[in-house]
């Protein structure tokens, strides 16, 4: 088959960032995104194709890699299908690549995302073309009491949050998700605000970003279903890569005819103890 793109390249895109210049603090309604409020400003961004990068990211430089992995569960596309194996991979995955004392899965399903946005329905989502890392430090704890209960009973002297992100249409798509490297991403960037579940009636203290030139937007348009993007949403130990900002985007260089996107992500923690 024809490599469809040609290597070491980089794409233009926009980015919805966050506009805070009327200091209004975001609002995201998870099961209802017309409730969102949400100043934004697209900003036109190089987007690097780093499939083939030598060396590629890493975990603890860029704050994302790309992990060859392939699920033994058949549907993961499906209305309602058991995830506990596949949940199960991705634990056993992320213990080969951390020497972390305990490993996690968050309790909810697996989320998946698809387009056109009326094929997705309120539990699966749609792919979120804004700039967004996540969790701040402060919404920390109460992300981890909801999605993961309580923390194990021994001191604990560093604890990471991971995202799995997983596509399941044939690639290429033309919705992909971009990443930033974590080392280019600053505290100033951050423009909190709140991120709500409303069938659940929880809602966490949410990271929004605002523009800065200095970031570097990475992606892997190649990527397949047989591999797994594994990113930081939180790390408590500031000699790692903190948070890796994200987003979906319209990629025009993909070529015609691809497959509409269906995705799905999955998030661990990870504990290190003190004793």
């Amino acid at each position: 088959m024809t490599d469809p793109y040609p290597r070491r390249r980089s794409v233009e895109a926009d980015l919805n960032y966050i506009d805070d210049r009327d200091g209004v603090r975001p609002q995201v309604y998870n099961e209802d995104f017309t409730r969102n409020v949400l100043p934004l400003q697209a900003v036109t961004v190089p987007i690097e194709d780093v499939g083939d990068r030598n060396p590629p990211p890493r975990l603890d430089v860029e704050g994302f890699a790309l992990v060859a992995h392939r699920s033994a569960v058949d549907d993961l596309t499906g209305p309602a299908p058991s995830f506990e194996d596949y949940r199960a991979e991705l634990k056993a995955l992320l213990e080969t690549l951390i020497d972390a004392d305990h490993v996690e899965m968050a309790n909810a399903s697996p989320v998946r995302r698809s387009v056109p946005a009326h094929e997705a329905d309120l539990d699966n989502g749609f792919p979120v073309p804004i700039v967004h890392g996540d969790i701040t430090a402060a919404g920390v704890p109460h992300m981890v009491g909801w999605a993961y209960g309580p923390p194990p009973a021994r001191p604990v002297k560093r604890m990471a949050l991971f995202n799995f992100w997983r596509l399941l249409s044939t690639g290429p798509t033309d919705t992909p998700l971009a990443v930033c490297d974590a080392r280019t991403f600053e505290k100033a960037d951050v423009v909190a605000g709140d991120s709500h579940f409303l069938t659940d009636g929880f809602t966490f203290e949410a990271v929004f970003v605002r523009p800065n030139p200095g970031h570097r937007w990475c992606y892997f348009p190649r990527m397949t279903s047989g591999e797994v993007l594994i990113f930081k949403q939180y790390d408590s130990d500031p000699a790692f890569p903190s948070q890796v900002p994200h987003s979906a985007f319209t990629d025009t260089s993909c070529p015609p005819g691809a497959e509409p996107r269906i995705s799905v992500e999955s998030r661990a923690i990870a504990y290190w103890f003190a004793d």
